[in-house]
């Protein structure tokens, strides 16, 4: 899924989503279902507000039954600013299902490091 974000390629990337899925996105409120998820990466990705997006997963466990996992990790994002570019780095938590056999995002929260992004200086 980081693959897909990090490439912007939204309809890849809600491939990786279930019907239902939650976003918890940092100062703003939860949203619901792959439409609203769809809005929110085309919000990030397709209006030039995110600049370049990476993530990392730090550690990945599975429930015993084999049918939930959580994830988390860390990401960076480079932010269009009216003065220039902006660095946002935070941490995100992913609940993963099983659906039909296939993995798929149930819920996934992320936040900032920092109370506001830090200017990058050139």
């Amino acid at each position: 899924m980081v693959a897909a974000e990090a490439a912007f390629n939204v309809p890849e990337a809600l491939t990786y989503w279930a019907e239902d899925g939650i976003v918890q996105p940092a100062g703003s409120p939860q949203i619901e279902g792959k439409d609203a998820i769809r809005e929110l990466y085309s919000q990030y990705f397709e209006s030039g507000l995110v600049r370049e997006f990476s993530g990392s997963s730090s550690h990945m466990e599975m429930s015993a039954g084999g049918d939930l996992a959580y994830e988390y990790g860390v990401n960076r994002m480079v932010l269009a600013g009216e003065g220039g570019d902006l660095l946002d780095v935070g941490k995100y938590l992913a609940i993963w299902k099983k659906i039909d056999g296939e993995w798929m995002v149930a819920a996934l929260s992320f936040t900032s490091d920092a109370a506001e992004p830090s200017p990058i200086s050139g």
